[in-house]
């Protein structure tokens, strides 16, 4: 038996892709540009853990429900 995934499932996912998209671009973006005040320290892991939410969103968004 060949069951489809629930179409809000589905929605639901490309939605929370899109926010992880939004997310982490933020994350990434002041990580690189900081306010100020002295964070420069901790830049680059900020900067690719942002990196990886927005992979994270991109995958949420090409994958495909079954």
């Amino acid at each position: 038996m060949s069951e489809d995934a629930p179409i809000g499932l589905a929605v639901a996912e490309k939605i929370l892709g899109l926010i992880f998209i939004i997310l982490g671009a933020v994350v990434a973006y002041y990580s690189m540009n900081p306010p100020a005040g002295d964070i420069s320290h901790f830049a680059g892991i900020f900067t690719a853990t942002g990196l990886v939410i927005v992979a994270i969103g991109i995958f949420l968004l090409i994958a495909k429900t079954e």
